[in-house]
C-alpha cells in the first residue's frame, strides 16, 4: 500500500494531518532515508536526528514565503522531501543530482546554501534585518546544531542579537555530537542544561495540555492553536539557558526534540513571539536506526552498499600512521585538529598522545593561531585541516604565522576535487591563496610514499610547510620512484634528451598520470617526453626547470584552480626568457565553481581526464610541427 509520503502534496498537506498521520509520515521518512543513503550514500545519522524537528516546522511556517536556515546544511534531506524534490532523492550528491547541502539555486525553500559551519546564525540575522528594513512579513528560523557552537563566526553572531527587533527563532539541535564528540565550555555549558531535571520537568509538565490532542482526526496544528492559550503564559518561566538569554534571546528548553506535539507546540508559541527566541531541542543522531545511533560518528556520512570498497590505502591513513611514528621519536611534534578527528586520520595520534593532540572545535581561525602560540613556545605544530575548512583561517595564516615567520606544518587534506559534497567541499583554491603569502612553503607529493617523506622534511625544516593531498586511494605506483625531499627540489620522473619535444609540469595529484600521458604522446606521436613531479609548487626549482623549458609544449597539469595556481606561478617566474603564451598550455581547474559529481565525472566535464588530457596536448604538438 502506498503511504502517506508518497501520496500527498507537501508541505502544504502537513497542516491537514492528524498526530497520528504525522507520526506515520516520520516512519516512512526514516525508511526513505535509510534507502535513499543505502542505494546512492549520503549524510544519514544527521537526518535521522532531525525528522520530527523538520516535520514541525514545516507544520507551522510556510516555506519559501518564511526562511530556513541550516547551519552547514547536510541535514536538508528531510527538507527536501517536503519541498517538492522527493522524486530526486536518489539523485543526491550525484553528478547533474540534488546537492547534498541547502543551495539556492536547486529550489526557493533553500534561501541560504551552506556547507560549512557556524553560518546560519550570521546569515539569518542579516535576513531579519532585511525584512524589518523592507517591511516584509517573514519568519526566519534558524536551525543551529550544538557542534556550531564551537564556531568563532556563531559568538559574532550572538553578538548582535540584542539589537535585532521583530520575530526571530534560533533552535539550538542539541545532538550532543558533530561529526565527532563537540568539544570545549560550551559544550559542556549545553550539557550541564541537558542533565538537569529541567528536562524531565518540562516534558511531564507539557504531557497533560498535550495528551488533549486526539491521534486522529483532528488536524495537530489546528489543535493546538485550540489549546494553546491554557499554557502559554508560563512557557518562559523555566530557570535555564541564563547565558543565551544575557546574549538577547528568550530561552525555551530544553525539550524532546522527537516529541513531535511538543515540538510543534513550541514552534506555535516561536511564531508569535515578539523578538528573538531560542528553542532548545534535544535530539538523537541516528535516531530510529539502532546502528546509527550506537555509532553517530561512523553513520554520519555512509557510502552507497552497492559501491566497491577499495583496498588501497588512502591519502589520510599515510598522514595519520606517519604522523604517530614522527611524534614517537620526536616530543616537539603536536597536532591540531578543527573538529575532524576521523577525517583527517587523528584517532591513533589521540590514543598514542593525548597530550599533544588539541581537537579546537569547529574553529579554524583559532586553530592557526592556537599553532603559532604553540610555535612560538618552541613546539613543532602540525594543524590537520581540510584545504576548504583551512580557507577560513585565511588571515591567521597570513597574519599571525607567515608574518611573524613561525614555523609550522599545514596538513591539508582534500585538495583537489573531492566528488559528491561539491563546491562547499573542493579544495581548489588552497595553492591560490598560499601562493601569494611570503615565508609559505607549499608541497604536493604525488603518492603516499612522498607525502611520508615530506612530513619527516616538514618538521625539522624550521619553515612554514604546507602539504596539499587529495582524497581518496593512493596511486598504484605508490612507491615505485622515491628520492629524498631536497628543500626546493623538484624530481624527474620521465626524462628525455634536450630539448625535449613536450615537458609536462605536474603537481601531486597529476604527477603519475602525467607519466602515463608521456608514455602514449611518445609511442603515438614519437615526441620525446619529459616529466617534471615539482614537488614544491613554492618555491619553484627553476635551476632543474628552465633548462628543460627551451623548444619545449610546456604543459602544467595541476589540481587546483588556474587563476593563481601553479601555472601562473611559472609564467611569472618565467617572463625574463620571453617564451611565447602558445608555448604554454594550462590544465587546471578553470574559474568557476564546480558542482557535485564522482571526481572522475567531474574531470571529465572541464577537461581534465588523461585521456583528454593526452588528446589537448597531441592536437597542440601537431599544431606546433605543422607550423
Amino acid at each position: 500500500m502506498t503511504g502517506l509520503l508518497d501520496t500527498r502534496q507537501f508541505p502544504e498537506d502537513l497542516k491537514h494531518l492528524s498526530y497520528n498521520d504525522l507520526l506515520t509520515l516520520a516512519a516512512e521518512i526514516r525508511e526513505r532515508l535509510i534507502d535513499v543513503t543505502n542505494a546512492v550514500g549520503g549524510h544519514l545519522a544527521s537526518n535521522l536526528g532531525v525528522v520530527e524537528l523538520t516535520l514541525a516546522m514545516h507544520t507551522v511556517f510556510n516555506t519559501p514565503e518564511d526562511c530556513f536556515l541550516w547551519d552547514t546544511s547536510h541535514q536538508t534531506y528531510v527538507h527536501k522531501m517536503l519541498t517538492g524534490r522527493l522524486q530526486d532523492m536518489y539523485t543526491i550528491k550525484q553528478w547533474h543530482g540534488l546537492s547534498g547541502f541547502a543551495k539556492r539555486s536547486e529550489s526557493d525553500h533553500d534561501c541560504f546554501g551552506a556547507g560549512h559551519a557556524s553560518t546560519s546564525l550570521s546569515a539569518a540575522i542579516g535576513i531579519a534585518h532585511a525584512r524589518n528594513a523592507t517591511k516584509t512579513r517573514r519568519h526566519v528560523v534558524c536551525v543551529l546544531g550544538d557542534g556550531g557552537l564551537s564556531g568563532g563566526m556563531t559568538y559574532e553572531a550572538l553578538n548582535n542579537i540584542r539589537d535585532l527587533t521583530g520575530n526571530f527563532i534560533c533552535i539550538l539541535n542539541d545532538n550532543d555530537m558533530s561529526i565527532s564528540p563537540p568539544v570545549g565550555a560550551m559544550a559542556h555549558y549545553i550539557t550541564s542544561i541537558r542533565s538537569t531535571s529541567l528536562y524531565d520537568g518540562l516534558k511531564s509538565r507539557f504531557e497533560g495540555m498535550l495528551n488533549h490532542i486526539p491521534s486522529i482526526g483532528t488536524p495537530l496544528l489546528r489543535r493546538i492553536d485550540k489549546v494553546f492559550k491554557h499554557f502559554r503564559s508560563g512557557l518562559l518561566d523555566v530557570p535555564a539557558g541564563v547565558l543565551f538569554e544575557e546574549f538577547g534571546f528568550k530561552y525555551l528548553g530544553p525539550i524532546d526534540g522527537h516529541d513531535l506535539r511538543l515540538v510543534t507546540a513550541m514552534l506555535h508559541y516561536a511564531k508569535t513571539f515578539d523578538g528573538p527566541i531560542m528553542i532548545h531541542v534535544i535530539t538523537k543522531k541516528g535516531k530510529g536506526l539502532a546502528i546509527a545511533e550506537a555509532n553517530p560518528v561512523q553513520y554520519h556520512g555512509v557510502s552507497a552498499n552497492t559501491a566497491k570498497k577499495s583496498s588501497a590505502i588512502t591519502y589520510t591513513q599515510c598522514f595519520g600512521e606517519e604522523i604517530v611514528a614522527i611524534a614517537a621519536t620526536n616530543d616537539r611534534v603536536h597536532v591540531i585538529t578543527p573538529a575532524m578527528r576521523e577525517g583527517s586520520g587523528l584517532v591513533a595520534f589521540e590514543n598514542a598522545f593525548p597530550d599533544r593532540y588539541y581537537d579546537v572545535g569547529i574553529a579554524e581561525e583559532h586553530a592557526v593561531t592556537f599553532a603559532a602560540g604553540l610555535s612560538v613556545g618552541g613546539l613543532c605544530p602540525v594543524l590537520a585541516i581540510y584545504s576548504t575548512f583551512l580557507q577560513r583561517g585565511f588571515d591567521q595564516v597570513i597574519h599571525d604565522v607567515c608574518l611573524q615567520n613561525l614555523p609550522m606544518v599545514f596538513a591539508i587534506d582534500r585538495a583537489g576535487l573531492v566528488g559528491a559534497d561539491g563546491p562547499t567541499h573542493h579544495g581548489v583554491f588552497d595553492i591560490s591563496y598560499l601562493n601569494l603569502i611570503p615565508n609559505m612553503v607549499i608541497c604536493a607529493p604525488k603518492d603516499g610514499t612522498e607525502l611520508r617523506q615530506m612530513l619527516q622534511w616538514a618538521v625539522t625544516s624550521q619553515k612554514i610547510v604546507s602539504i596539499r593531498y587529495p582524497r581518496g586511494s593512493v596511486p598504484a605506483q605508490d612507491g615505485q620512484s622515491v628520492a629524498p625531499i631536497e628543500w626546493g627540489k623538484c624530481q624527474l620522473l620521465k626524462t628525455a634528451p634536450t630539448p625535449c619535444d613536450i615537458l609536462l609540469l605536474a603537481v601531486g595529484y597529476f604527477a603519475w598520470p602525467a607519466v602515463g600521458i608521456a608514455d602514449t604522446l611518445t609511442q603515438t606521436e614519437g615526441a620525446s617526453v619529459t616529466v617534471v613531479n615539482l614537488r614544491f609548487v613554492k618555491p619553484l626549482d627553476m635551476a632543474t626547470i628552465e633548462p628543460l623549458l627551451a623548444g619545449a609544449l610546456v604543459c602544467v597539469l595541476e589540481d587546483g584552480a588556474q587563476m593563481g595556481g601553479a601555472y601562473h606561478g611559472l609564467l611569472n617566474a618565467c617572463r625574463h626568457l620571453n617564451k611565447p603564451l602558445s608555448d604554454w598550455v594550462s590544465f587546471a581547474i578553470p574559474d568557476t565553481f564546480i558542482d557535485h559529481g564522482s571526481v572522475s565525472e567531474l574531470q571529465a566535464h572541464i577537461g581534465l581526464s588523461a585521456d583528454q588530457i593526452t588528446e589537448t596536448i597531441r592536437q597542440r604538438y601537431r599544431e606546433r610541427c605543422q607550423s
